[in-house]
């Protein structure tokens, strides 16, 4: 990827539970909004995700734009009609894109696929949007879509990681990712977590994201 200013990652490591709790608040999307996506994008029959994410549209969340608030950003994970492959096998289309507030008319995206495994499995909460102020250079904000997943995974794991943050950052008429990462992993340090042994133990790792200094400096090239 190409050179950004620095940012600083600072990691926070305790002893923990497993379960990993989910904090964040909900980012819903108007119904005139989705229907305008689905238009311009091809499809027909969505309805606001709910429950497992078993409709067209798997996941989605919006966001009024802070600078900007004629500007939202948003991001949606959805199935082609008739698409019937059953969760934990599916390729879903991902958007992450700013759209006109009022009429929905998309205006910068970038568009990917979900493949999902036995690591990733979306749901109707797996979406999430950070619009924290990454300004990565003069007049360049970026934002962030945060992927959260469902999958069970391992039986018997030695480690594991989810919430993997993504930024964009406009580019004409696209959003390019610059930034990739695990907002959360874990890692075993004594035993083993599937024996319940009584001495097992392990470190979580919660990542925050800061910009670095504003003074000129070396940048780091992902």
């Amino acid at each position: 990827m190409d050179r950004l200013p620095g940012i600083v990652p600072a990691f926070a490591f305790c002893l923990f539970s497993l379960a990993h709790a989910d904090t964040r608040q909900p980012q819903p999307c108007d119904d005139a909004l989705l229907g305008s996506l689905a238009t311009q994008l091809g499809q027909h029959g969505w309805t606001p995700p709910d429950g497992r994410g078993d409709g067209p549209l798997v996941a989605a969340a919006c966001k009024t734009w802070p600078d900007d608030p004629t500007l939202s950003v948003v991001t949606l994970a959805y199935r082609d009609a008739g698409n019937t492959t059953p969760a934990g096998e599916r390729n879903l289309n991902w958007l992450v894109a700013k759209v006109d507030t009022q009429s929905g008319q998309l205006r910068e995206r970038h568009d990917d696929y979900l493949g999902e495994d036995a690591a990733l499995e979306i749901d109707a909460g797996s979406l999430w949007l950070d619009t924290a102020r990454y300004h990565l250079a003069p007049g360049v904000r970026a934002f962030g879509v945060v992927v959260r997943s469902v999958a069970r995974g391992a039986s018997c794991p030695d480690a594991g990681f989810n919430d993997q943050l993504t930024l964009v950052v406009p580019e004409g008429p696209r959003l390019r990712p610059v930034f990739s990462t695990y907002l959360y992993s874990w890692t075993t340090v004594k035993g083993t977590f599937c024996v319940m042994d009584s001495d097992f133990q392990s470190e979580q790792a919660d990542l925050t994201l800061g910009l670095g200094p504003s003074m000129p400096m070396a940048t780091p090239t992902w």
